[in-house]
């Protein structure tokens, strides 16, 4: 049986649960509860294994609907249907089949593993190493940050191959829970982004060897063919749905009438601010376009190009930017009052803190610096990447 997700039934229950959310920091997942509730956790999900199927662009449109309900969880989510991605397109028979089923029929979360002590979220590398022996494989991670970890049911983590061998020579393994024993440590006490669950955790995992997910080309190949640019595209998303619910927020109260409730006052620096934050948002979404545009475009091999890797991590820098701008600007206009304060069904505050993390997720200066090398690789300066030039003569 196909599921199909309601969207709509899941963003209106998220909008009444936000604020609480934030608050508690959700321990119990309540907001999973709703995605699962809802079908979302199977949305991304090949049909041919029972999920809705749904493509690049209905979960970018899906992302940036949870965005403006609860920036968290929507970053959550994306992260989920990166692992579903990764799975759909890498793991092997019956893996692949076995675990995409049960992501529909159980409506389970998948959770990455990719940090470590000492190098963070760096996810081309790993410090701790696989024992594989017998045809089992088994090792001990610690995990300082893991998104979901307390709920998820399955788990996805990058390894070292061998004890001996080279950082970067880094395999993924499938790790149901129940083969993980994971420890929740303690939760992560955030500024914002309450809605992503952060936990840090252990996990002592005893799987088949065939739980090990190593195409050809490695998990380099995996991270830039498929995690990065559903990663980078999905966040902008939710971060564009993030910006326009703000942007909403201050126009709504903007047009209030003199008298009828707390509302901003339309002077020129207000209409200045508004007029940017359009401005800014609108050039957010469009990069977020260009690169849903490339990513439908190419597939394979051609995405390994220097100019798509550019493209696509310029859509996360520039959207994460000009998003955290966005409700800064807007913060300004709606003062202390509307803006600053936090309950009663005002948004500013909490959107500001959530959006204040979109540069240091997989951080800015590490794309940029990426971006630098990857530069002087494309010596044509490509246009995006293979599709040829923006502009086109046609005489």
């Amino acid at each position: 049986m196909t599921i199909r997700a309601d969207l709509a039934g899941a963003t209106a229950r998220l909008a009444d649960m936000a604020e609480v959310i934030d608050a508690t920091g959700d321990p119990e997942g309540r907001g999973i509860g709703v995605l699962r509730d809802h079908g979302l956790m199977a949305y991304t999900v090949p049909a041919d294994c029972g999920g809705g199927g749904a493509g690049t662009a209905a979960f970018l449109h899906a992302a940036a609907e949870l965005g403006g309900r609860c920036l968290g969880l929507a970053v959550l989510w994306v992260m989920h249907c990166q692992q579903v991605a990764v799975l759909a397109e890498y793991a092997p028979e019956p893996l692949r089949s076995r675990v995409l089923r049960s992501v529909a029929d159980e409506q389970i979360l998948l959770a990455s593993i990719t940090t470590e002590a000492g190098k963070g979220g760096h996810m081309l590398t790993a410090t701790a190493a696989l024992d594989e022996r017998d045809g089992v494989v088994r090792f001990h991670r610690d995990a300082p940050v893991v998104s979901g970890g307390a709920q998820a049911g399955a788990f996805l983590v990058t390894m070292r191959r061998t004890e001996n061998g080279a950082a970067d020579d880094v395999v993924l393994v499938h790790c149901p829970r129940e083969l993980s024993d994971p420890k929740v440590i303690a939760p992560l006490r955030m500024l914002g982004m309450r809605g992503t669950c952060n936990v840090s955790m252990t996990v002592d995992v005893e799987v088949p060897r065939d739980h090990l997910i190593d195409p050809a080309g490695g998990f380099a190949r995996v991270a830039a063919r498929t995690m990065a640019p559903l990663g980078h595209l999905g966040w902008a998303a939710a971060w564009t749905g993030a910006a326009r619910a703000a942007l909403r927020h201050v126009v709504g109260h903007a047009r209030r009438p003199a008298g009828g409730g707390p509302s901003i006052r339309r002077d020129d620096d207000a209409l200045d601010r508004i007029a940017l934050a359009r401005r800014d948002l609108d050039m957010a979404e469009a990069m977020v376009a260009a690169g849903l545009r490339e990513h439908e475009a190419h597939t394979g091999a051609e995405r390994d190009r220097p100019a798509f890797q550019i493209m696509i991590n310029n859509v996360k820098v520039a959207a994460s930017e000009r998003c955290f701008a966005v409700t800064d600007g807007l913060l300004e206009v709606a003062g202390l009052g509307l803006g600053y304060r936090q309950g009663d069904g005002l948004v500013l505050e909490r959107l500001f803190r959530d959006l204040r993390s979109a540069s240091l997720m997989y951080g800015n200066r590490r794309l940029v610096r990426t971006n630098g090398k990857l530069g002087l690789l494309d010596s044509a300066a490509c246009s995006f990447a293979a599709s040829g030039p923006l502009y086109r003569d046609e005489g």
